[in-house]
C-alpha cells in the first residue's frame, strides 16, 4: 500500500512538474540563443505625426538561432481597409524602406515574392521570413538582398532599427506601428 502512494504522488508531482514547465516556457523561445520580439501596435508611434486609432495589435517575433530564418506571427483589431503590413528599417521617430511584407490585398513590387492576404478589418496572421523574402533597399539604406540582406535586418532588429507598421486606406503611410525590441541573448551565434 506504501508503494502504490509513493507512485501516485510521483505521478502527481511529475504532472505539476510538467504543468509548470509548459507554462513557464510557452512563450520562449524553443532554442538556446534564439532572439524573440513583442511589440505591441498602435497610432501614437505612427510618424511623422502620431495618430488616434482605435486600431491596436501585438506582433512577435523570433529570430532562429543559427540566423536562417524569422518565425513570427501578428494581430490586429479595429481597423478598417487594411491595404498592407511590412517590417521597415527606421529607428523610433523615423520612416525608412520596407524590407519584409507580412501581407498586402494588392500587387507587391516586382521581384517580391507574393505575401499572403491581409485580414480587412481584424484577425491573425503568422509565417516564417527566410533570405528569400528579403526587399533589397532602393532608397540608400543599403539593405541587400538574400542572406546577407536577413543577417542585416536581424541586426538592426537586436539594435532596435526596425519597425512593424499596418497600412490602412484612410492611412496610407501606417495607422498602428511598433519598434521591435529583442530580448535573449545579445551577441550573435549565441
Amino acid at each position: 500500500m506504501l508503494h502504490r502512494h509513493h507512485r501516485i504522488l510521483a505521478g502527481v508531482a511529475a504532472a505539476v512538474l510538467l504543468a509548470w514547465a509548459v507554462t513557464a516556457f510557452a512563450d520562449h523561445p524553443s532554442s538556446p540563443g534564439q532572439r524573440r520580439t513583442t511589440s505591441e501596435l498602435n497610432g501614437y508611434e505612427e510618424t511623422p505625426l502620431s495618430l488616434v486609432s482605435p486600431g491596436s495589435g501585438e506582433f512577435t517575433a523570433a529570430i532562429r538561432h543559427d540566423g536562417s530564418a524569422i518565425e513570427w506571427s501578428l494581430t490586429y483589431r479595429n481597423l478598417a481597409d487594411v491595404t498592407q503590413s511590412h517590417i521597415h528599417l527606421g529607428r523610433p521617430a523615423t520612416t525608412g524602406g520596407v524590407v519584409l511584407f507580412l501581407c498586402t490585398n494588392g500587387t507587391p513590387p516586382a521581384g517580391v515574392p507574393m505575401p499572403q492576404p491581409c485580414p480587412a478589418s481584424a484577425g491573425t496572421i503568422s509565417g516564417t521570413w527566410t533570405a528569400a523574402d528579403v526587399i533589397a533597399s532602393t532608397n540608400g539604406q543599403g539593405v541587400q538582398s538574400g542572406q546577407v540582406g536577413l543577417e542585416q535586418i536581424i541586426d538592426a532588429i537586436r539594435n532596435d532599427a526596425a519597425y512593424v507598421n499596418v497600412h490602412t486606406a484612410a492611412h496610407p503611410t501606417g495607422e498602428i506601428r511598433a519598434r521591435l525590441l529583442t530580448r535573449g541573448p545579445s551577441h550573435r551565434g549565441d
